[in-house]
């Protein structure tokens, strides 16, 4: 039979327990590693994508301001440009009564002309 001595034993299985201690150590290290790269590398996408997004609104913003900016002048422009309705009617209800009235005095002179004759 084999004897071992209580120290010999005592050593072995602290051997043991230090090894797979160390081992434990050396795989939580390596999962630490990895989910600290991992973790990393997600910070790094959502940085870049709320740069992006930044960048986004900040071209969305000067698009807006733009249009504001051309719808400003386009309000101001219109006025000039363009004629209500109502205005153009009141503008040729003059002209027709100011052509009325010079063709009833064409009129009165065509018939004063005819009498004379």
């Amino acid at each position: 039979m084999l004897q071992i001595d209580p120290w010999q034993l005592i050593l072995a299985v602290a051997g043991l327990i230090s090894a797979f201690a160390t081992m434990v150590w050396l795989f939580g290290t390596i999962l630490v590693r990895q989910f600290k790269s991992q973790l990393d590398q997600r910070f790094s996408t959502i940085q870049d994508d709320i740069s992006q997004r930044a960048q986004e609104e900040t071209d969305v913003a000067r698009q807006i301001r733009n249009f504001e900016r051309e719808f400003l002048l386009f309000q101001r422009d219109m006025p000039v440009q363009y004629v209500r309705r109502e205005d153009y009617i009141r503008g040729q209800s003059v002209i027709e009564a100011k052509l009325d009235a010079i063709y009833s005095k064409f009129e009165s002179v065509m018939m004063r002309g005819t009498r004379h004759d």
